[in-house]
């Protein structure tokens, strides 16, 4: 199908009579609701509160979350330091490889003696 100009100025025109669209709210889970509230949860620790005073008061504002696992969410919202490397599964630090050391030819042959061959096959 093909359109002409009138059409497509007709749409346009529709289109941008639209009213502007709501914002559908975003859906935060735990970790994701501690990590936006780290910084005010760590303010609290700096100010003598305890994780546990701290996630009692969370629970009071409907942040179910334990007290451990509290703990464990802060610990990964922190960013890394700078300088450590980050441990993960499988990796390798930055350090040179270890230089493999060559076996001496008497090394090699310590232990076993050759034999002259035999005539039996």
């Amino acid at each position: 199908m093909k359109y002409t100009a009138e059409q497509l100025e007709a749409i346009a025109l529709k289109l941008r009579q639209m009213p502007p669209a709501e914002k559908k709210q975003r859906d935060f889970s735990r970790q994701e609701a501690v990590k936006v509230l780290s910084k005010e949860i760590t303010a609290l620790q700096r100010r003598g509160y305890s994780l546990e005073q701290i996630s009692e008061s969370l629970r009071g504002e409907g942040l179910d979350v334990a007290t451990p696992t509290l703990k464990n969410y802060l610990q990964r919202a922190r960013p890394a330091k700078k300088g450590a490397p980050k441990a993960t599964a499988g990796a390798t630090t930055s350090r040179s490889p270890t230089p493999v050391k060559k076996p001496s030819p008497s090394s090699r042959t310590s232990g076993f003696t050759p034999k002259p061959d035999s005539a039996e096959i």
